[in-house]
């Protein structure tokens, strides 16, 4: 097993230092954080996608009028250099952690700090963005995949029949089929959902998405406890992976071939991962009983991200996620044996986060979070890991 520390030079490109922009070329690695004139912006991205020659980053931004975060989407090029910055109208606010693509278009959701009504956002490949509002009786919109026919997956929350959401919505959005939940009679999860928006407490693994066949998936509240629920939109869920509240449960879940998983989980400041397990998508059973080996470099409140990545020869599963030395890892396991195979740090002189990471279709990684510069002031950084370093890596 290959493990690789990348030191870091702030605001300097690990591979352009001496090149003029002319002589870099698109596929080549770089490491970009993004200042700000205004010390006191606080940006934190939570999606990432490449879409076409272009580098989009969701964010959220502080809001004076709400508690909950406004939205950002940072353009840049293909290297790293800073385009735009848009920032959404504040009544928009709280986007889903990620950016979906299908084709050259990219979405997320929303919701109107208002009515708390769901939108759904999308930015075409010339970086235009458009809102859709959905007709639907849920709101806060808690986490969002796409489908196996192009469609969008959205979990959602309704805080009057105390239930959690799942609805697949038209790229246009139109509501295609929903089902409900019951999260159970006198159970509270409005406080922890709301703080997890407002960011009064650690943010809540919500993810949703879809396994082969017909089977759906998502994590959230259900039967009293934080849980990975499998579902084919009828009224009962078929399988359910129960966690204990929210102290242990799973963080991210990534279907990899045929039934196989590979998983994050944690109970309490543990946590524990497999890249290569099989899931109760037909019975009830405990996250407990997949609790393997503790890792203990991941820190506590660490976000974690599953991805597939493909070279020549191999199929692998990268989990990534952030250590207690406030350093970003990435796994790399074998995805048919399930075998860690490579270990990568990025951060060494400067705490960095985790938010997202994607593979190219060049065969690159990208990835996005905070760093800090001067020690307090949070910024956004885009490293881009180009397929030769990555196969090094490997």
């Amino acid at each position: 097993m290959k493990i690789i520390n990348l030191k870091l030079i702030l605001l300097s490109l690990i591979i352009f230092s001496a090149c003029s922009e002319e002589e870099v070329s698109p596929q080549q690695s770089f490491l970009k954080i993004y200042d700000d004139a205004n010390y006191n912006a606080a940006y934190s991205p939570v999606g990432l996608q490449k879409n076409l020659d272009n580098f989009y980053i969701l964010s959220e931004r502080s809001l004076r009028s709400s508690d909950f975060s406004g939205i950002n989407i940072v353009t840049t090029d293909s290297i790293g250099n800073f385009i735009n910055e848009q920032p959404l109208e504040e009544n928009l606010v709280a986007p889903t952690k990620s950016l979906q693509k299908i084709g050259n278009t990219l979405y997320f959701f929303c919701m109107d700090r208002n009515t708390l009504r769901p939108y759904l956002a999308s930015i075409s490949e010339n970086g235009e963005l458009s809102t859709t509002a959905l007709n639907t009786t849920a709101s806060y919109p808690l986490a969002a995949n796409t489908t196996s026919n192009n469609n969008l997956l959205l979990l959602s929350y309704d805080p009057d029949g105390l239930n959690t959401i799942l609805t697949e919505v038209s790229r246009e959005g139109q509501i295609l089929q929903q089902a409900a939940y019951s999260i159970g009679p006198g159970s509270d999860v409005q406080d922890p959902i709301v703080d997890h928006f407002t960011k009064r407490s650690a943010r809540l693994p919500f993810f949703c998405g879809q396994t082969a066949g017909d089977r759906y998936y998502f994590n959230g509240f259900f039967n009293y406890t934080l849980s990975l629920v499998f579902t084919d939109f009828s009224d009962n869920p078929t399988g359910v992976l129960q966690g204990q509240g929210t102290d242990a449960g799973l963080k991210a879940a990534f279907p990899t071939t045929g039934s196989d998983f590979a998983i994050v989980g944690y109970q309490f400041a543990d946590h524990f991962m497999n890249a290569k397990t099989t899931l109760p998508i037909n019975e009830i059973n405990s996250s407990v009983n997949l609790f393997d080996r503790n890792i203990p470099e991941i820190s506590e409140k660490a976000i974690c991200r599953i991805t597939a990545y493909s070279s020549s020869t191999t199929d692998y599963t990268v989990i990534a996620s952030e250590t207690e030395g406030r350093q970003v890892v990435l796994y790399f396991y074998n995805i048919n044996s399930g075998q860690l195979e490579a270990t990568y740090y990025l951060g060494t002189l400067n705490p960095f986060t985790l938010s997202d990471i994607i593979a190219l279709d060049d065969g690159g990684i990208a990835i996005t979070g905070t760093t800090f510069l001067a020690g307090r002031f949070e910024r956004i950084y885009l490293q881009r890991i180009n397929k030769q370093q990555v196969l090094d890596i490997l």
